[in-house]
């Protein structure tokens, strides 16, 4: 082989290796972003999903409340107080709402004879056997289909229900039960179930520790899930971008599976997996989740192909110039001409590709600390190139937040020691205009010496900052409700945890409220939903307006409101500031149209430490004695009577 074509060749080998370097680099930052958004959508997924479950709780807490609020509830009044629950159309995947209640083995036959003559004669508890204490499914809503086959059924005598239940009327909180088989299957299209259960007690009689709960208990009020069911439309119009199977528990074997997605999905993309666990109600579940080639291809990965192609092209004319050069100086001087133009326009076409990636490059003798910026970095930051030469190194720590600069320094040294195989740091850097914008800085050693030390690293900023105000703008709209702007119930646990912790270490009170807006129905029947939520608003702005900056007021459900007041600890000024709410609320509210809105409160309160040690106790008895005001005149508040936790 003659020379030109082993020069030639050289260059062509030579170019086509940093083409291939080039194209590492980019697939690398292309991996980085679908790796990012899939992380991101994996968090969602696990928020949604508890969101749907604390709905649900609060339905349950409001039935154990009528439990709680009477010696006796009878079938009526249990239907009743369910059918304006309208499950099936508000609530996915619950099957209904129940009681079973708890019976001493010499008080069966009683039940037995009371139940069946309530003309239900063939009624009966299943399993037969003898055990030391019985439960029997009496009520359940609604009381139709498949829910008929559940009448009579002992949960208490199968294990894994059993276990649940138990834990309800020892902790006199929620319990969530393990993998079970509902008694509604039917053997078609069957699906995993799983219960919820919440222990009720005789109301006025002392349940402040387990042997008093065990020896007071009642029975339970409870809701059966299939759990396919329960994930129907949790996801949205993206519901498919993620496939997701959850297992009882935390071990992934196939007895624990409840759902699965993944058997039916061909598209499943290797490398994005992620196990997480959630911790709910005393109960764990695994989610192994993995992504779908449709969520992927919401995140631009053309960026490595158009970089390799333009490489690939551009180290082909260049490795033909070098040929033509090579083997005769006359041809190579008219062919170089032609070609400077087309090495020209592919040098144009690779420079509009980095344009439009708005990617600034940076190279830095690590030795010396000589840097050598592009004309994109500087835009970046607002300024041209020239106005902030001469440039080095400290051109950089100079525009860089001093906060971000300790973790850029450490992670630095890292790579160059030779422990991560690439330097990337997240940091903000002032703009021209004094703002800071973030950056993902990036970069590798791509030239040593002799000895093996780092000379010259090469690296890209690209402007993160839409970025991080969209993930900024998720995580207020996963902790906000979306029309008040108050904080939601998410948001509202973790205040009451803060403000529990502090009263507790200050020796102080809170106060927690919970009101219902009496009235909001009427206004929304007589004058549409959006006048509704005119009242909600004002409704939300007027009582806010009544609060401290310490104190937290959020939005929990459609007419509900929570009150959290730092440092309450009397009865009567507790009840001055709810009728202070109350007497705000009033007020007539403008509607669209000149029409006027009129609705109040029902408040119920009850006060740290005196009615409760915990947000679950404290939210469940004010929100008991909210329930009193409701089945009374409305209009009104009312603190919690009851006694106090031991």
């Amino acid at each position: 082989m003659s020379y030109p074509r082993w020069l030639a060749l050289l260059v062509l080998l030579l170019g086509l290796g940093f083409d291939v370097v080039l194209y590492d680099f980019s697939a690398e930052l292309a991996n980085e972003r679908q790796r990012i958004y899939f992380d991101f959508r994996v968090r969602e997924a696990m928020d949604r999903i508890e969101s749907r479950m604390a709905t649900y709780q609060q339905v349950l807490r409001g039935v154990a409340g009528l439990f709680d609020t009477s010696e006796h509830v009878d079938r009526q009044q249990f239907r009743e107080y369910a059918e304006r629950q309208s499950l099936t159309e508000h609530y996915p995947g619950i099957q209904g709402v129940g009681y079973a209640i708890a019976i001493a083995p010499d008080k069966l036959k009683a039940h037995v004879n009371a139940v069946r003559a309530e003309g239900y004669p063939s009624y009966r508890v299943r399993p037969l056997g003898e055990r030391a204490l019985y439960s029997s499914v009496i009520y359940l809503e609604p009381f139709s289909g498949p829910n008929l086959r559940a009448f009579g059924y002992d949960m208490y005598s199968e294990p894994v229900r059993s276990e649940a239940m138990q834990r309800s009327v020892d902790t006199g909180g929620m319990a969530l039960s393990g993998k079970v088989r509902l008694q509604q299957e039917s053997g078609v299209q069957e699906q995993s179930g799983f219960l919820i259960y919440q222990a009720v007690y005789h109301p006025g009689r002392p349940a402040g520790n387990v042997k008093e709960r065990r020896a007071q208990l009642r029975g339970w009020v409870y809701a059966p899930f299939r759990m396919s069911d329960f994930l129907h439309g949790l996801f949205g119009e993206q519901g498919k971008d993620l496939i997701i199977d959850i297992y009882d528990g935390e071990e992934i074997v196939p007895e624990a599976l409840m759902h699965l997605d993944s058997a039916e999905r061909k598209d499943m993309q290797p490398g994005f997996e992620s196990v997480q666990s959630l911790d709910m109600m005393g109960q764990i579940w695994t989610l192994r989740v993995r992504a779908s080639g449709s969520m992927l291809e919401r995140v631009d990965s053309l960026l490595p192909a158009l970089m390799l192609s333009a490489g690939i092209l551009f180290s082909c004319l260049l490795a033909a110039l070098v040929f033509v050069l090579a083997s005769a100086k006359s041809r190579a001087e008219a062919a170089a001409r032609a070609m400077t133009e087309d090495l020209s326009l592919e040098r144009a076409r690779l420079s509009a590709i980095l344009d439009e990636t708005r990617v600034g490059t940076w190279e830095w003798n690590v030795q010396t600390g000589e840097t050598t910026f592009n004309e994109e970095w500087a835009a970046m930051l607002g300024y041209k190139l020239a106005e902030l030469e001469p440039v080095s190194i400290q051109t950089w720590i100079r525009l860089t937040h001093p906060e971000d600069l300790q973790q850029s320094d450490r992670l630095l040294k890292q790579h160059l020691a030779g422990e991560i195989p690439y330097y990337e740091c997240e940091a903000r850097m002032r703009h021209k205009d004094g703002h800071w914008i973030w950056v993902l800085d990036r970069g590798k050693v791509g030239k040593w010496d002799e000895e093996g030390k780092s000379l010259v690293m090469y690296g890209t900023h690209q402007d993160i900052t839409l970025e991080k105000q969209k993930l900024d703008i998720y995580h207020h709209g996963a902790h906000h409700d979306s029309l008040t702007g108050l904080p939601n119930r998410v948001l509202l646990r973790d205040r009451l945890a803060q403000a529990l912790a502090l009263a507790e270490r200050e020796k102080t009170c809170v106060a927690v409220m919970y009101m219902d807006l009496d009235g909001l129905k009427s206004v929304n029947d007589t004058y549409g939903h959006e006048a509704g939520d005119v009242v909600l608003q004002a409704v939300a702005r007027r009582i806010q307006q009544c609060i401290r900056a310490s104190d937290t007021l959020a939005r929990v459900g459609g007419d509900e409101f929570v009150a959290l007041l730092q440092n309450a600890c009397d009865e009567d000024e507790a009840l001055r500031i709810a009728l202070m709410f109350n007497s705000e609320v009033r007020q007539p509210i403008p509607l669209p149209g000149g029409a006027e809105g009129l609705v109040s409160l029902s408040i119920g309160i009850a006060i740290y430490p005196q009615h409760g040690t915990t947000g679950d106790l404290l939210s469940e008895r004010a929100d008991s004695a909210m329930y009193q005001v409701k089945k009374g005149a409305k209009n009104g508040a009312l603190v919690y009577r009851g006694k106090t936790p031991e």
